[in-house]
């Protein structure tokens, strides 16, 4: 599966902007980038207010669960 496939609505609207196949695949790329980016920023707010536990964090990450 593409990533024109997993997003469908986003690849019609943008094809609808009149942009290719090749440009829509680097648009769909710098999102992911921006996702990655406001996912981590989520995991350290919800460390910092206290709703993750750093420490089950570290040891599932490390195979000690």
């Amino acid at each position: 599966m593409s990533e024109l496939d997993r997003f469908p609505e986003l690849t019609e609207y943008l094809r609808g902007r009149g942009h290719s196949d090749e440009e829509i695949e680097l648009i769909l790329a710098e999102l992911h980038r921006k996702d990655e980016g406001v996912m981590i920023d989520s995991v350290m707010d919800s460390i910092d207010l206290g709703d993750f536990d750093i420490e089950e964090i570290i040891k599932a990450a490390l195979g000690e669960k």
